[in-house]
């Protein structure tokens, strides 16, 4: 009778036997360390709280040498970035409204006169609150900018005086901050709409990303390769019924946003539909594409998750703010589709921007769903053959 081996050699044996098929899976292995790598490189980076390029418009209605010292002390850091000129108070509400800068600093008259007397000066800046985050992000920066330049005015207007022991104390210029779309800074004005987008992106991406993978894995791929409909038929009969789900989902969720978490819808109902749509497809066309070239629902489901979970979390501009991301993830972003989707919920819902203003985030949608549909067609009918 064989003795049994020794428990020793059992697993040595078997670990011998993990490690082969380990290493005979390439794939796995390289997700196995890749995935870590991307992961924290992308949280490493993208998850930044400081303030970057903030867009400001001007309306300096004193025009005088302590107003232009003033803002010449505000922009010499680089943080914030002067974009225009502007001149009353429709012209705040264009510039705003349009997303052509995120805050209008304005200068009253008679800015250079309380100085010189000697009494505290007022400038107001006039913030988007679309993306509440940044806001006070933005306002916090350009609070600490005009109280250190505040102080230097005071120390030298106290000290002329013999005053030095105040001259820390009393503030030469207030900030008086302002909010528009969301005057409150209320979080889930701006989390809201910036959930729709990332779920929407998600779910879409994992209803699509089973439909060819299952035909594959169940054998019945076979009636498809006979039949004799062009690769546009097959993409467009896989592609729409889900695109007609992903349409109530959307409508779920925005019903729900407005009529449960109080979210106003300020713009154009047919912008927001025309951007949802192009959305859909485009994301929807992610997981068809992954669906093709796995032709494995778990590998497809899996791969769904990390491309359009993550991108549309962390560079999609919802947490943090696109223009504090290095220069090699902001150039990424502009491959999510999330962010275009993101700059129309939050511009139609909170800012009530209108077409002009949005136009340039429809359009990519609608190239990236059409690029997406064409690489489908494509890459279906090469599985086909």
């Amino acid at each position: 009778m064989r003795s049994r081996p020794s428990s020793y050699r059992i697993v040595k044996a078997l670990l011998l036997k993990e490690y082969l098929h380990i290493f005979r899976d390439p794939r796995s292995l390289f997700a196995a360390f890749a995935i870590p790598l991307v992961l924290l490189t992308l949280f490493g980076y993208a998850i930044n709280f400081d303030v970057k390029r903030v867009t400001v418009a001007v309306w300096d209605q004193d025009s005088s040498a302590r107003s232009r010292d003033l803002l010449a002390h505000l922009f010499s850091a680089g943080t914030l970035v002067r974009v225009a000129e502007v001149q009353g108070n429709e012209a705040i509400d264009r510039t705003l409204r349009r997303a052509e800068a995120r805050m209008v600093l304005v200068i009253p008259p008679g800015f250079q006169r309380s100085l010189l007397r000697g009494e505290t000066a007022e400038i107001q800046a006039v913030v988007d609150g679309a993306d509440g985050s940044f806001a006070s992000l933005s306002l916090g920066y350009v609070q600490g900018a005009v109280a250190q330049y505040g102080r230097g005015i005071a120390t030298a207007n106290l000290r002329a005086r013999g005053l030095d022991e105040l001259a820390t104390r009393i503030p030469a210029i207030r900030l008086a901050p302002r909010t528009w779309f969301n005057e409150e800074l209320e979080s889930r004005r701006f989390t809201i709409p910036g959930l729709m987008a990332i779920i929407v992106m998600m779910l879409a991406a994992q209803l699509t990303s089973q439909c060819v993978a299952r035909e594959f894995e169940r054998g019945t791929i076979e009636p498809l390769i006979a039949s004799p409909l062009a690769g546009w038929e097959l993409v467009a009969g896989k592609l729409l019924p889900y695109v007609t789900i992903g349409v109530g989902q959307i409508t779920l969720v925005s019903v729900l946003a407005v009529f449960w978490f109080d979210v106003p819808f300020r713009g154009s109902i047919p912008l927001f539909v025309a951007g949802g749509a192009a959305f859909l497809v485009g994301a929807m066309g992610i997981g068809l594409l992954l669906s093709i070239v796995t032709r494995s629902q778990q590998i497809a489901q899996q791969a769904a998750v990390i491309v359009t979970m993550l991108p549309s979390l962390l560079l999609s501009g919802f947490i943090f703010p696109i223009a504090s991301m290095p220069v090699v993830l902001r150039a990424v972003s502009y491959g999510v589709p999330a962010r275009y989707f993101l700059s129309i919920v939050r511009g139609v819902m909170l800012r009530g921007a209108d077409t002009r203003a949005l136009l340039p985030d429809l359009l990519f949608m609608v190239v990236f769903a059409v690029g997406i549909t064409a690489l489908c067609i494509s890459r279906f009918k090469k599985e086909l053959r």
